[in-house]
């Protein structure tokens, strides 16, 4: 015999019923593990679209952000243009008020003082600067 025994009262298989039930349930094992696979496969491209809905966003928000740090970046230019030029409105029309009045030592003073100050603001604000970002 072939070592299988077979329960009283029955007869013993023989080898093809042996080996039609082998195969069924080799293809069972094999369907279920493709569904498996199936259902695998399926989560994966769930993630890969799901990431990239979050890729895209991430990527809208990202432009948005850079275009409004542009727009405040130019407003803040033309901000400290229009403060330049005021103020230079401003100590032009002083020297001019002060050149017909008479005032020229007033004016040579005044200019000494605001080139002081602003010496001092430069040279301050390159040392500021320096001490944060060593590497300019």
């Amino acid at each position: 015999m072939n070592g299988v025994v077979a329960p009283k009262g029955e007869d013993p298989p023989d080898q093809q019923t042996l080996l039609v039930t082998a195969l069924t349930s080799l293809t069972e094992a094999q369907n279920k593990d493709t569904e498996v696979r199936k259902l695998e496969l399926e989560i994966r491209s769930q993630e890969i679209s799901s990431n990239e809905k979050i890729a895209l966003k991430s990527i809208d928000a990202q432009e948005r952000s850079h275009l409004d740090y542009r727009s405040q970046y130019n407003k803040h230019l033309i901000h400290r243009y229009i403060f330049v030029v005021i103020a230079l409105l401003i100590i032009l029309g002083f020297a001019i008020a002060m050149v017909m009045n008479g005032g020229k030592d007033i004016i040579i003073e005044s200019f000494k003082i605001l080139l002081a100050f602003a010496g001092g603001a430069y040279g301050g604000f390159h040392a500021g600067k320096n001490k944060k970002d060593p590497e300019n």
